[in-house]
Formats: structure tokens, C-alpha cells, sequence
């Protein structure tokens, strides 16, 4: 994983309404539900596949809008944006 492949993975967890934090020096996304702050998950990628924190596989590099989805099903988002958030 590039920080281009990072920042685009990022930018569709951000469409499902998570809030999330690149770590670009670590090539390591922290994604969160901004309606429950202790749904969190840590994503990386090993491999050629993105990782969670679990060692739960969500899918390849390159299926970054796929991957959005499977996290924003494990942390329970909705899709939809807080008040007041960017």
C-alpha cells in the first residue's frame, strides 16, 4: 500500500460516514463510527491485502471501495454524516 492507495481508501470510509485518521508514516488508517467512539478499527495492508487489527482480511489493494464498505459494516455505520462534521 502507497499513501495514494491509503488516501483513497480513506476517502471512501469518509463516504460511509466514518471518521478517520491517516498515519501516513506507518501506511496505517484509524477509522472510527463518530456515533459510538469505541467502534474503532485499525487497517492496514500486508501482502496486497488490507488487514484489520484482527487480522481479519477485508480485501485487495486496488478494491479500495470495497473495503470502505466490509469496514463501515464492521463498525456499524450508517452512511450518514454527523451535524457539524466536514
Amino acid at each position: 500500500m502507497d499513501a495514494t492507495d491509503l488516501q483513497r481508501l480513506a476517502g471512501y470510509l469518509r463516504e460511509h460516514g466514518l471518521q478517520v485518521v491517516a498515519l501516513e508514516p506507518e501506511l496505517r488508517l484509524h477509522a472510527s463510527n463518530p456515533f459510538h467512539g469505541l467502534l474503532t478499527e485499525e487497517i492496514v495492508a500486508v501482502d496486497g491485502r488490507y488487514v484489520t487489527s484482527f487480522g481479519s482480511e477485508i480485501g485487495e489493494e486496488g478494491r479500495e471501495r470495497e473495503c470502505a464498505h466490509r469496514v463501515a459494516h464492521l463498525l456499524a455505520a450508517s452512511g450518514v454524516t454527523p451535524v457539524g462534521a466536514p
